[in-house]
């Protein structure tokens, strides 16, 4: 780092910041986690809300009632025990194959639902870099 030189009305000019290569990528790290951070937290309430829904079907009394309604609905419309029985139990694996959904089929739709921000980054050499390019020059 430069020292501030000393001005004419003896007050100190802005401090010149001369970062290594090391610097700016530790910075671009800082930015990238924090950026993925900030994703992470607007997308959370919405996977909570997926969770809750996909779940919340699949408890085990929702899940008792939510077949076993359905095997009634299946009888009083005329169907006969041994289909409604296989239709329920269908219906019950059907649900169940919510919970095994690939995770990474889920992913690429969710990260759609953030926000994107976009940033710029500016690169500048650093007196080493440009010295170094002048001598290969």
């Amino acid at each position: 780092m430069s020292k501030p030189e000393e001005t004419k009305e003896g007050s100190k000019a802005p401090a010149i910041t001369v970062k290594t290569e090391e610097e700016r990528e530790v910075e671009e790290l800082r930015e990238v986690l924090r950026a993925v951070s900030d994703f992470l937290k607007e997308l959370s309430p919405t996977i909570k809300e997926l969770i809750d829904t996909v779940l919340g079907s699949l408890r085990g009394d929702a899940l008792g009632k939510e077949v076993g309604m359905f095997y009634k609905s299946l009888i009083e419309a005329g169907i006969k025990e041994e289909t409604a029985t296989k239709m329920a139990e269908e219906f019950l694996r059907r649900k169940m194959e919510i919970v095994t959904v690939d995770v990474a089929k889920i992913l690429p739709t969710l990260s759609q639902l953030a926000p994107r921000k976009q940033e710029e980054v500016v690169e500048k050499k650093t007196a080493e870099e440009k010295a170094g390019e002048e001598k290969s020059g």
